[in-house]
């Protein structure tokens, strides 16, 4: 399946500024190819980043004004971020989808509390930037494996409230951090899959509200094991009844029906394909949404999720 669905909107951008921001780190600038102003994000929010091959990966916003991303060359992983990283240069053009925002500041904090690691520092930087210039009380405690590899550490060393842990040196705990908060603070996460699950861990007994967690890729260990059974989705809007087969996704069952799904990732990380859920039990599966944030919104992701009913009805 293409990483692109039909109804998801891009655009071409071009690459208007590229600066080293650490070793196999590149800072991009971009603005709309045709001059016209790109759409506005909030702190947190991200966008795809279509690569010629049909794949697309998710890169947040350190900046909306204009737009930009930090791309860190992953030399053992699927290829996409090396080719992106060792390819892309002034005056060439990507094409780059609408920011979505899984990973917004919840409104009304007294005390925010931002934990980075590694590149996962670029989600946090604006949701930083934004609070500071409220006049808000905020710290982002960054861990990097070391001076070299961590993103623009000459421009962030000795801002306020911004804490750079490269390992060499004394290393705070993300714990001793964490029990230095009260109940009511806000705290946000992202970084690796070990680090999100210690901030798991060490947050399991706060309220769920104040306990934030953006990822890069899914969490396999926490995903359900989906029914080795095949289902039906209902469109209620049309009435019609689609079978899911037991290899086969909700998503690509509705696109191979001919139905209009935007949609990006197929991972459940992006949050491309969610929709309404009006009916049905499902076995929610993504790394965007908690099962009791579906619950509550009644929603499903489409890429990934399944149902433990033998049919949903979506609002489609």
């Amino acid at each position: 399946m293409s990483s692109e669905g039909s109804a998801l909107s891009t655009r071409l951008a071009i690459i208007t500024a590229r600066q080293v921001a650490g070793r196999d780190i590149c800072l991009l600038t971009l603005q709309a190819e045709d001059g016209t102003p790109l759409p506005p994000a909030t702190p947190g929010a991200h966008i795809d980043v279509h690569l010629p091959d049909g794949r697309s990966r998710q890169y947040s916003l350190l900046s909306s004004a204009p737009y930009t991303i930090a791309i860190k060359a992953v030399r053992d992983g699927r290829g996409a971020s090396q080719w992106l990283h060792d390819t892309l240069s002034v005056g060439d053009t990507i094409r780059i989808g609408t920011p979505r925002n899984n990973f917004g500041l919840r409104e009304g904090a007294t005390d925010t509390v931002l934990l980075a690691g590694g590149i996962g520092v670029t989600a946090l930087l604006c949701m930083y930037d934004a609070l500071v210039a409220g006049g808000h009380t905020v710290c982002l405690h960054y861990w990097a494996r070391s001076v070299e590899e961590t993103f623009l550490h000459a421009q962030l060393s000795g801002r306020p409230g911004l804490h750079i842990h490269a390992c060499g040196g004394r290393v705070t705990s993300m714990a001793a951090i964490i029990a230095e908060h009260g109940p009511q603070a806000d705290l946000y996460c992202c970084g690796p899959t070990r680090m999100l699950a210690e901030f798991t861990a060490l947050t399991q007994d706060r309220a769920p509200s104040t306990v934030h967690i953006e990822r890069f890729e899914a969490d396999s260990a926490a995903m359900p094991i989906a029914a080795d059974e095949g289902f039906s989705v209902r469109l209620a809007r049309s009435g019609t009844t689609i079978a899911v087969g037991k290899d086969q996704s909700i998503l690509e069952a509705l696109t191979d029906a001919g139905v209009d799904i935007e949609y990006s990732c197929e991972e459940g990380l992006c949050g491309a394909c969610e929709v309404r859920l009006l009916e049905g039990d499902p076995l929610h599966r993504d790394s965007v949404r908690t099962p009791n944030e579906h619950d509550q919104r009644r929603t499903i992701m489409l890429c990934v999720s399944r149902a433990r009913s033998g049919t949903l009805v979506l609002d489609l």
